[in-house]
């Protein structure tokens, strides 16, 4: 389960091309595409594994007008279906970067 002290990192086998306000994931693994609106687009681009989830909850409402708590639930949602996904991961333990964690 991701909490808001995880840092969420995008995985190196997910190709992401920008359609619009729509961006579009491919998993080069399982050949699966996936879809995110604007917002989940931000979230993807935050996943970098040097922020906190609390941290793109910060940024997340610097961006659209909404309760915070709102935000928070919505990307913790999202977090956890692209976690299931196998698109990010948690990279809260990595010791050295560009290492991929385990799935």
């Amino acid at each position: 389960m991701i909490r808001r002290e995880n840092h969420p990192r995008r995985r190196g086998q997910v190709i992401a091309q920008q359609a619009s306000e729509t961006t579009i994931l491919l998993s080069l693994e399982n050949g699966q595409y996936y879809t995110l609106n604007e917002v989940g687009g931000r979230v993807w681009a935050l996943c970098d594994g040097s922020r906190r989830v609390a941290d793109m909850v910060a940024i997340i409402q610097q961006d659209y007008e909404a309760p915070a708590e709102i935000i928070e639930a919505d990307i913790l949602e999202l977090l956890e279906e692209l976690i299931r996904a196998q698109l990010v991961v948690d990279g809260s333990h990595e010791t050295t970067g560009g290492t991929e964690a385990p799935a």
